[in-house]
């Protein structure tokens, strides 16, 4: 009869230990996936079936009955259970293999250069620490991202799932592989051990409640407008929440972000609205101005206020003593003309003074307008935003405004730009707490980027932006189809590419520039220094395009910028690049993680954003993927070197004759 050696055990339950055991020091990126699959797997069933040679015939017939009498497993569950044994098994035995020591060990902590190592193609200091799990975790969802028509057909497959009622086993799929490579978990706490693991090799977190909204998929038939806006409020303070536990989560750990979706802080609808109005009142203000010079005379201001919904504040006041006072207050240097900055700064949703004007219909006037409910609406929105900052400023947690649509970035673009001016206008060590998002795939960013420099060096506040690319490519050129709207993208990827470095030279060139204005004619350099206290802006690079960013640290060694000062900040998501990401964190860059957490069903447009979006990163990671093969091939050679080690027998040395001393 076959014995097992010592060494082995069949007992089932041990196939899972050594993949998904979680450590109380070291959380691994699936510490919150533990599958629950024994509730329906029974081994004690499977046991019965095995009958020993002591069992009685009786004994037999009444497991076998237990067994037939227990509830069918569905084939899904069977085959989940069946794949994961499978995983489990392989893990297990590749698990063993990183009990050796490494063949090669990581570099000494800042040693080298930030250039040559991020160029180094085989720097492996991005996987040599993660489990050999969330090696093969990472290959695998790789290798997915690159069948583009699975990629392309994931949201209809996961929309046709839910309406058969299928969504279990597709959910347990994608809990076990996209989620657990790009988000930190289901809640805020389960964050903590990812955000503690990405400390610990120099790498801050910016923790995302991943819960958005958009106009596709709300379901709204046979729902009154009350009903609507009830729905959607109850729903923000919801959310308000839950951001409130993001930012006292995110507080535990210095220097951390908390990441803010506007769409889910109010109505979509509401948002849409806003935006529509405020880009018809640019339009308005640019097709005014005759002579093309950016700014309007007292004449062309007035006739731009009579195009608002209400242009008449007070009933008591006529309209030209309320035209003056207003102008009077836009025309800030006194020459007797406006720009669009002081404009818009001046007659805006943002303030209690002027946001009547904005009342009416949405076709009663040039502009148009917004009922009462919605002016209530946005006032809220405000209001939930206003505390959350103010939650913020006390716990020294910053707040990340993330761009979204461009359909709401206008109306994005103006809770974001009131709250930098309420709270980025005091100088602090620690920097500016608000930043807003720039997709520089948009062929306006760059334009905005400048426009709001100029606001904030105006109104007296540090302009925090965040430079991104885009997430919403897809979704935008299809609307912008349906609709026979403009494209809003960049034409090719080279315009994105050259919209992109145009906007980190302008911030760059604005840290130089009040860098040279401070230092003046002064011999002391150290008294007047560029920091978080006293630069006009604050830049953050959030890029998993490798030239970008060697790009930017090579501007800044030539800017004679220092990592340390804290104006320049990188940032990739969890799960993609890390090679960059622990590479920056080792030369002490300021470097930043991602770490998006919600429920599975409300983080599966975030998902598909992460596989769909970001395809051409995804499919061209052949030196990720490489990497990851690389450090598995080198966990198999140093077990290969140390069982021949073991195999060496020992020599025997007789004994010698016994001494008496």
């Amino acid at each position: 009869m076959w014995l097992p050696p010592p060494s082995v055990s069949l007992s089932p339950p041990r196939l899972f230990a050594p993949v998904y055991k979680r450590s109380l020091t070291h959380q691994t990126l699936l510490s919150h996936a533990k599958p629950q699959l024994q509730k329906n797997f029974n081994f004690t069933q499977v046991r019965s079936l095995h009958r020993l040679p002591s069992q009685t015939a009786p004994d037999a017939q009444a497991a076998t009955a237990t067994v037939a009498a227990a509830p069918k497993t569905p084939l899904w569950q069977k085959v989940a259970i069946g794949s994961t044994i499978a995983l489990a098994t392989s893990a297990t035995l590749l698990n063993q293999l990183t009990k050796a020591p490494r063949l090669e060990a990581s570099s000494d902590s800042g040693s080298g250069n930030v250039i040559t190592d991020l160029k180094d193609e085989h720097s492996r200091i991005g996987v040599e620490k993660k489990s050999t799990t969330e090696l093969m975790l990472s290959m695998l969802v790789y290798k997915l991202c690159t069948f583009g028509l699975l990629v392309d057909l994931a949201p209809n497959l996961i929309s046709l799932a839910e309406s058969l009622h299928l969504s279990p086993p597709v959910y347990w799929f994608i809990r076990r592989t996209f989620f657990a490579q790009f988000c930190g978990g289901e809640s805020a706490d389960d964050c903590v051990g990812t955000m503690s693991s990405l400390r610990s090799a120099g790498i801050n977190s910016i923790l995302d409640l991943s819960i958005e909204a958009d106009l596709d998929g709300l379901d709204l038939e046979n729902q009154t407008p009350t009903e609507i806006r009830a729905r959607f409020n109850k729903s923000a303070d919801n959310i308000a929440e839950q951001i409130s536990a993001c930012i006292e989560t995110a507080s535990r750990l210095s220097k951390s972000f908390a990441a803010i979706k506007i769409t889910a802080m109010s109505s979509p609808l509401l948002l849409q609205q806003v935006t529509t109005t405020l880009t018809a009142l640019e339009n308005k203000f640019k097709n005014i101005d005759q002579d093309r010079d950016g700014k309007v005379t007292k004449d062309e201001f007035k006739q731009l206020v009579k195009m608002l919904p209400s242009p008449s504040l007070n009933k008591d006041q006529s309209l030209d003593t309320m035209i003056d006072q207003l102008f009077s207050e836009a025309d800030k240097d006194k020459d007797g003309m406006v720009d669009w900055i002081d404009f818009a700064s001046t007659i805006s949703l943002n303030r209690d003074e002027t946001r009547s004007l904005f009342l009416g219909e949405a076709a009663s006037s040039d502009v148009p307008g917004l009922i009462r409910e919605d002016l209530e609406d946005y006032k809220r929105l405000l209001v939930r935003m206003e505390t959350l900052c103010n939650q913020a400023q006390k716990t020294q947690t910053r707040l990340m405004i993330d761009a979204e649509q461009s359909y709401f970035q206008s109306a994005i673009d103006s809770v974001a730009l009131h709250l930098m001016e309420q709270y980025n206008n005091n100088p602090n060590v620690e920097g500016p707490l608000i930043f807003n998002t720039y997709q520089m795939y948009l062929k306006d960013a760059l334009g905005r980027l400048k426009q709001d420099y100029t606001r904030a060096q105006r109104n007296g506040y540090v302009l925090a932006a965040k430079l991104v690319r885009g997430a919403y490519m897809v979704s935008e050129r299809k609307r912008a189809l349906e609709l026979g709207l403009k494209d809003p993208i960049c034409d090719g990827i080279q315009a994105t590419h050259a919209s992109y470095n145009a906007g980190v030279d302008f911030m760059l060139e604005k840290m130089i520039q009040h860098k040279q204005k401070l230092i003046g004619g002064t011999e002391d350099e150290s008294s007047t220094s560029l920091s978080l206290k006293t630069s006009p802006v604050v830049l953050f690079v959030a890029s998993h395009n490798k030239d970008s960013v060697i790009r930017t640290c090579e501007r800044m060694q030539q800017l004679e910028l220092t990592p340390q000062a804290g104006l320049v900040m990188f940032g990739q998501l969890m799960g993609m690049c890390d090679q960059i990401s622990y590479t920056l964190g080792q030369h002490g860059y300021g470097i930043y993680k991602y770490v998006p957490y919600g429920p599975i069903h409300h983080v599966i447009p975030y998902l598909i954003r992460r596989a769909q979006e970001n395809a051409t990163v995804l499919g061209g990671v052949t030196i990720e993927r490489t990497l990851l093969w690389e450090e598995l091939k080198s966990r198999f050679s140093a077990q290969k070197e140390r069982t021949q080690i073991q195999a060496v027998p020992t020599p025997v040395v007789p004994a010698g004759p016994a001494t008496t001393l």
